[in-house]
């Protein structure tokens, strides 16, 4: 009986290093660990960012393990609860109209309204010129920004509309400006295509009322807006590192829509850097590697859709397996702490063991 036991036990630690080497190198379940959305969606509440709390948390809502939590169907409520109050409402109108800018769409209304009709622009100005008369520091960028905006909304008046694209990007543009979205390559791009539109007339930009050359970016930044919405249109502004890739997310917002940022955020980038690839996966799989993180990215480019696919399947058939899934918790526990030296030496110990020895006759 004792032999017996004893060689069942070797058998058993054979299998189970064997199986834990070859689930490893071939799925990597442990390495798929799905985003607990809950600690970060507080981190942003607590930090008064409601609408990219209910944006993040509205995004893994769309996940079953998260509609699952109570907590997160609480917590949802009360931060849409929060956003639709009067007072809040009426704060960031106030906002949006004061400062030209917010993280709420009735601010962002107000403050984009404000700059079609002359007064965002001369209120920018006004400010700006009070920082300088002052000896403080001047935004320029916000300078030629809100001169270009005079110079549109005049265009506008005289073309009954016709650069009202123009006015609209400028607007998303000062937006990003204020709120500190606007990377360094656009506030040099921005400036170097005003000097160039002054040139071409032998004037300021300001007296000449030429905006041909940035025509094209702002209509991109506008299509940008009505395809994210604004908010979204800042984030995606304050990732790109040159022109291409501004035109690269705006090919990515076409496909994913006003998710574009957050998972590029959840992905690493990778969503943008690996375009070419995920292009050709379905949509809603490339959306399941964003519920992993970066690793359920790095997973699916490495193993493939039709892997990953089958690697997240097993994984939730696997999850059922013992009291709530607690014997497929032991084995990922296992996958993750026990290296591979560990498992070999393991297999190898028992393998050893297992073979029967025999005493050998020494001949005289």
């Amino acid at each position: 009986m004792y032999k017996l036991f004893y060689k069942i036990s070797l058998v058993s630690i054979i299998v189970l290093s064997a199986v834990l080497l070859y689930q490893k190198h071939t799925y990597a379940y442990h390495t798929l660990v799905k985003v607990d959305p809950l600690p970060h969606t507080k981190a942003l509440i607590s930090q008064d960012n409601y609408v990219d709390a209910q944006e993040y948390l509205e995004y893994f809502m769309q996940f079953d393990y998260v509609q699952k939590i109570p907590e997160a169907q609480t917590l949802l409520t009360n931060i849409k609860t929060k956003r639709e109050s009067f007072e809040y409402q009426s704060t960031k109108i106030f906002e949006g109209i004061y400062t030209g800018t917010s993280d709420e769409i009735e601010g962002q209304i107000s403050a984009i309204g404000s700059d079609f009709f002359f007064i965002g622009d001369l209120r920018d100005l006004f400010i700006e010129g009070s920082h300088y008369f002052k000896d403080e520091k001047v935004d320029r960028v916000l300078v030629s920004l809100s001169t270009i905006g005079l110079a549109a909304s005049a265009t506008t008046l005289f073309t009954l509309g016709g650069s009202s694209v123009a006015k609209g990007g400028i607007s998303v543009l000062k937006l990003a400006q204020k709120s500190k979205s606007i990377p360094g390559w656009l506030q040099r791009y921005l400036s170097r295509q005003s000097m160039q539109a002054g040139k071409s007339t032998g004037k300021s930009i300001g007296r000449s009322k030429n905006i041909t050359s940035l025509t094209t970016l702002f209509k991109q930044i506008t299509d940008l807006k009505q395809t994210l919405g604004l908010q979204n249109t800042l984030k995606i502004l304050s990732k790109t590192k040159n022109i291409d890739e501004l035109k690269a997310m705006s090919k990515l917002s076409k496909r994913y829509g006003r998710n574009t940022p957050l998972m590029l955020e959840l992905s690493n980038t990778k969503l943008l850097t690996h375009a070419d690839t995920l292009k050709h996966y379905d949509k809603g799989t490339v959306k399941l590697a964003t519920a992993y993180g970066n690793r359920g990215f790095t997973h699916l480019l490495k193993g493939g859709e039709k892997h990953f696919i089958k690697t997240t399947k097993r994984m939730k058939s696997y999850a059922k397996i013992g009291v709530k899934g607690e014997i497929w918790k032991v084995f990922l526990w296992m996958m993750k702490h026990l290296s591979d030296t560990i498992l070999i030496a393991m297999l190898s110990i028992a393998s050893l063991l297992l073979l029967p020895f025999r005493k050998i006759k020494v001949l005289a």
